[in-house]
Order: structure tokens, then C-alpha cells, then sequence
């Protein structure tokens, strides 16, 4: 599928943001367009943009959604590629935030995209008070100790031992699913809905959340370096429980394929045809090289 006029219209409504509301001139702004504007498969926006489409929406009316969740996405990565975290030296081919503009500075943008994705969120033009209130509620949840911030203290709490299938599905249902089922949410918001199609919408993106952790493990073990833009093998180094190490390669690829048929059997079943592009888009994710 080509998503180039997607990609075009994020990138140039990413820039808008950052002009409109970061400070000219600041350490930490330059921080921020540092990893915000460096690219990136954009794959939450686009789920987003795609959902909306898909019921019945003008997808260009959810850019600023689309926006406030990749703000908060790169927070996430800032975060996780520092010392205390993950320590990640490389994010998309670049040196990583911290090793650009050291360890306080980093942890500055992180904040500040964090708090700088639900004022874009909050400020998206043509939907109701209730829509942006519900809309940034859903995103406070996603993003917080309920969500993915949940996973990532667990994702900690397990660097260095090990765990077991139930946990591994909790940690990568927040850290990862929580911002990818927030997707859905924030792409249907204001349309009118089944309780048939909500629901789908909830299952595929719950899938589609596993899924994507589990190509990122299948990747960390036979990926290439110069495509995924960072080192391969970090999980092994660094002794983290992953699906590969629980289930193997071929199976953990096989778990993957059950649960992106799966989804895309449920949306389809209930949308028909006008759930195409988002399976043909979540189909490609199932086969990416970075």
C-alpha cells in the first residue's frame, strides 16, 4: 500500500506543530525537532489516519491526533535510549537524543513532548468540547501508569531475570499495545459506530499491538542493523525475556501470523470493504525489515 500522501500531509502538520508551539530558539526545542522530525515509519499516525478513513471519516481532520500521538511515541523513545533505561546510543540510524545534547537535555524533550502531545491532541480543530475531552482522556490513560508506562516498569523490573509467557503478554500489552489500541480510539472518535464495529476496532488493535512487539523481537535477532537504524541482538545482551527466546523464531513468527489473520478476519466482518487499507497497511507491518 502507498501511505506517501500520508506520510507527506504528517510530516508537514508535525512541522506546523512544532512552530506554533515550541519556543524559538530553545535548547530543548532543537531537542525535540532532534527526534520528533527524523523520520520514523510513523506506523501510530497512520493507524490512525486509516481508521478514521475506514469510518466514514475525512482522515486529514484527525492530522493533529495523528500528531499528538507521535509526540508522545518519540517522548517514549527519548526516554528509553537513555542510561537508566534501555541505553541506546543509536535511534533510526542517528545517535541517540542523549548522546546529541546529554542526559538533562534529553529528559527535557521527553517531558516536553510528553505534555506537548495532549495540547496538540487537545487543540485539533472541527471536533466537540466532548470529542477533545474524551480524546485526551483516552490519551492520559494509553500513555500513563495504567498503560504504557505500566509496561515499561515491568519491562524494567524483568530486564534482568526471567519471566513467563502471562507476564511477557502483560508487559507488551502496555508498553507497546496500550499507544497502538489508543490508536483506534482516537481514529473513530467522533464517528457513529456499532457496538459490532467498536468492538472490532478494540480487537484488532489489541492484535495488532502484539504483533508489532513481536516482529520488533523477531527483528532484534535477524534484522539488519543498517535498515533498523540501531543494533541487533540488544534483547540477548542485555538477558531480556522476549517472544523468541519463550516460543522460538518460527514460532514466535507464527503467533504473529495467527493473531494479524485473526484481526483482520474480525475488522473486515465488520467494516467489508471499508476496512481495506488498514489490513493491507497491517499486513505490510507483518513482513517489515525495520
Amino acid at each position: 500500500m502507498d501511505v506517501s500522501l500520508y506520510l507527506s500531509e504528517i510530516e508537514n502538520e508535525l512541522n506546523k506543530c512544532c512552530d506554533e508551539f515550541l519556543t524559538k530558539g530553545s535548547k530543548v526545542a532543537e531537542s525535540v525537532k532532534y527526534s520528533l522530525l527524523n523520520g520514523g515509519k510513523r506506523t501510530r499516525a497512520l493507524f490512525i489516519l486509516l481508521t478514521a478513513e475506514m469510518c466514514g471519516a475525512n482522515w486529514q481532520d484527525y492530522l493533529r491526533f495523528a500528531c499528538g500521538v507521535e509526540m508522545i511515541h518519540c517522548y517514549s523513545l527519548i526516554h528509553d535510549d537513555l542510561p537508566c533505561m534501555d541505553d541506546d546510543n543509536y535511534r533510526r540510524g542517528k545517535p541517540s537524543n542523549h548522546r546529541v545534547f546529554g542526559e538533562g537535555t534529553a529528559m527535557l524533550a521527553g517531558d516536553a513532548l510528553a505534555g506537548l502531545g495532549l495540547e496538540v491532541i487537545a487543540n485539533a480543530k472541527g471536533f466537540s468540547s466532548e470529542d477533545l475531552i474524551t480524546a485526551v482522556r483516552y490519551t492520559a490513560n494509553a500513555m500513563g501508569p495504567k498503560g504504557m508506562i505500566y509496561g515499561q516498569e515491568l519491562d524494567l523490573e524483568y530486564e534482568n531475570s526471567a519471566c513467563g509467557k502471562d507476564i511477557l503478554n502483560l508487559i507488551h500489552k502496555n508498553k507497546t499495545g496500550a499507544m497502538i489500541s489508543l490508536c483506534g480510539k482516537l481514529g473513530s472518535i467522533g464517528c457513529d459506530l456499532s457496538d459490532k464495529k467498536k468492538k472490532a476496532i478494540d480487537t484488532f488493535f489489541a492484535n495488532s499491538g502484539l504483533v508489532f512487539q513481536i516482529v520488533d523481537d523477531i527483528l532484534d535477532v535477524e534484522g539488519d542493523e543498517k535498515l533498523l537504524g540501531k543494533p541487533v541482538g540488544s534483547d540477548m545482551a542485555n538477558e531480556k525475556t522476549t517472544f523468541v527466546k519463550l516460543y522460538g523464531l518460527q514460532g514466535s513468527k507464527d503467533i504473529a501470523e495467527k493473531l494479524t489473520k485473526e484481526a483482520e478476519d474480525i475488522l473486515y466482518d465488520a467494516f467489508s470493504g471499508k476496512s481495506d487499507k488498514l489490513i493491507e497497511y497491517t499486513h505490510s507491518l507483518l513482513h517489515r525489515n525495520k
